[in-house]
């Protein structure tokens, strides 16, 4: 199951990196490790009307799964679902003032189809992220919750570089 583990902050300016940067979890109650290769995540931008403005979110917005190790994955009690891979998205700019969603899908190739040996793109899952207030005026630095916080020293640990928070 896709989610977010890192939301985008509520308010951000025009043209400038979101800050926290998004990351998506792929949770699952077995091993997913041999699918990984198959499968990554696209971010897009969706207007407050629900419009997909595709080509208009700025940045790196596709990124293959990187597996998380054992250790690092959190369950619940009221789960068997654990963490299984992440997807990181560090530099998505929204360059137009407005109000949006960022949208992430999960995308797999699928070999199945005979009349398409080569393969075919299927959207296995997405989900929205919360509303996003974008302003051509200096914002508010928003802060990552404890769990993001959390979340973010995982993907440091795994060698992805974290932006610091704007001054």
């Amino acid at each position: 199951m896709l989610g977010f583990a890192v939301q985008p902050p509520q308010q951000a300016r025009a043209g400038v990196a979101l800050y926290p940067p998004i990351a998506a979890r792929l949770r699952s109650e077995t091993s997913i490790f041999e699918e990984l290769s198959q499968i990554w995540a696209v971010a897009t931008l969706v207007h407050h009307t629900g419009e997909v403005l595709y080509d208009q979110l700025g940045g790196r917005v596709a990124d293959s799964a990187h597996p998380l190790p054992e250790s690092s994955s959190s369950s619940s009690s009221s789960s068997s679902e654990k963490d299984r891979a992440y997807f990181y998205f560090p530099d998505l700019v929204i360059p137009e003032p407005g109000r949006y969603r960022v949208r992430v899908s999960l995308m797999q190739m699928d070999y199945s189809n005979e009349a398409a040996p080569e393969g075919v793109v299927v959207v296995r899952e997405y989900v929205d992220s919360r509303s996003i207030v974008v302003e051509d005026t200096p914002t508010r630095a928003a802060r990552p919750s404890h769990h993001e916080r959390a979340f973010l020293r995982v993907l440091k640990n795994d060698g992805q570089e974290i932006p610091s928070a704007p001054a």
